[in-house]
């Protein structure tokens, strides 16, 4: 059973989370002791490392391509995909599908006839090979 003083640390637990949180984002816009111009040659020095490494808004991008034109590339693939019915905008029913019910029993029996007269045919040609390979004897009486 949960009791009324188990609310009220739950409550100041979750207002410290809360301040803690939100002291931590007032402190990441930008460091104490630290210049406007040192601030933004550090923002402008993580841009270029984020360009370089393909992070943050240009994760995914190909090289040698803004943000900006890699989006406005994706959005004309998408309306081409649309006008002429490619991928997302496919129909359907264009696609056949067979359907099985169970094993494929007629298959299995054509696939086991062949590897019946393939053991067959095997075996003649060793039977064959043995039996040419014994010298005539001949009688004497």
């Amino acid at each position: 059973m949960i009791t009324k003083q188990t609310h009220r640390i739950a409550a100041v637990l979750a207002a410290i989370v809360a301040l803690a949180a939100a002291t931590g984002i007032a402190q990441a816009a930008r460091p104490a002791g630290m210049s406007k111009a040192e601030y933004r040659a550090l923002v402008l020095r993580s841009e270029g490392l984020n360009e370089k490494y393909r992070l943050g808004a240009w994760k995914g991008v190909p090289q040698g391509m803004s943000p900006q034109e890699y989006r406005a590339l994706m959005f004309r693939g998408e309306a081409l995909n649309r006008q002429y019915g490619l991928g997302e905008w496919s129909n359907a029913s264009s696609i056949s599908t067979v359907s099985t019910h169970g094993f494929a029993w007629g298959a299995f029996g054509i696939g086991a006839v062949a590897m019946l007269g393939l053991v067959l045919v095997a075996g003649g040609v060793v039977a064959g090979s043995r039996h040419s390979r014994q010298s005539p004897r001949v009688r004497t009486s």
